[in-house]
């Protein structure tokens, strides 16, 4: 089974539907959802009934913002919509007899509406015990390295708190390293992955192959994602937070190495801390931890 998402920036654009059926037949992709459609009603209908998929399920677009559509052919997966708010859609997926819930998502750009999402999606959580897999477009980034160009960000904390809160598990990705660009000239271009797949550990454990790449930017400002549930692909971890390892105690130049990378930052005591993890990460390879 495959699952995409993608932000087309509007799906009453000339070239989205059929860029949307290319990737669908170059894929065989069985779910697919459209995010940030910017059209609503009869307009919607008409094209969403004509991209391929023999069901759909929409939320409609605000005004000229926003909006999810849900796709899938129902002769290859089993799907219920369960749940839809105004920033995602919940289904209840039966495949390969296995049962789990995909919420697909775009997250508003306002991060106090923003905000609200994630508490929704807390009461999902509470109210289902089943695999999980939440992707689309979350409009955040959760680390300073999944931005490049502009000014600096490390991520939204709600975001962050959100995922850490309901333990749940970014699958990384293969590909480009970011999934959206502002398509500014050179000396404004600013590049962010806010584009991801999450899921709980029991999601994770039903799929352990599952894959999620990076497409290519075609049509938009964001590349659709792409999950394969079984996959041999080697992905890239994105941000893996910071664990001490007991073991690394163990190191004759440990001490060293943490001594004089704490006394090279002249910054406040969590500055220095954030330096230290980006000294460890990479010794821990080079002097075997």
């Amino acid at each position: 089974m495959i699952v995409a998402t993608w932000n087309v920036r509007g799906a009453g654009k000339v070239k989205c539907a059929s860029t949307i059926k290319d990737f669908k037949k170059m894929y065989a992709i069985d779910v697919f959802a459209v995010l940030e459609p910017r059209i609503s009603g009869s307009k919607a209908l008409n094209v969403a009934t004509n991209l391929g998929f023999s069901h759909y399920h929409i939320v409609d677009a605000t005004g000229f913002s926003g909006g999810v559509w849900l796709l899938w052919n129902g002769s290859t997966v089993s799907l219920q919509v369960i749940a839809h708010a105004s920033q995602s859609i919940t289904a209840l997926v039966h495949v390969q007899n296995k049962c789990w819930l995909l919420t697909v998502v775009y997250a508003n750009p306002n991060p106090r509406i923003r905000e609200s999402l994630w508490t929704y999606f807390d009461g999902l959580a509470k109210a289902s015990n089943l695999p999980w897999l939440v992707m689309g477009d979350f409009n955040d980034i959760v680390c300073a390295s999944e931005k490049c160009g502009g000014n600096h960000d490390s991520g939204g904390s709600a975001f962050v708190d959100w995922i850490d809160r309901n333990h749940l598990i970014d699958l990384g990705f293969s590909g480009s390293k970011f999934t959206w660009c502002n398509k500014r000239n050179a000396e404004g271009i600013i590049w962010k992955r806010i584009d991801r797949g999450l899921s709980n550990s029991a999601w994770r454990l039903l799929f352990p192959k599952a894959h999620l790449s990076h497409l290519t930017r075609i049509n938009s400002d964001h590349c659709p994602i792409m999950i394969r549930l079984d996959s041999n692909h080697s992905i890239n971890r994105g941000c893996i937070p910071f664990r001490f390892q007991a073991m690394w105690l163990s190191h004759p130049d440990f001490a060293t190495v943490i001594r004089d990378s704490w006394n090279s930052c002249t910054d406040h005591a969590a500055q220095k801390t954030a330096n230290l993890a980006t000294t460890i990460l990479p010794l821990s390879y080079f002097l075997n931890f």
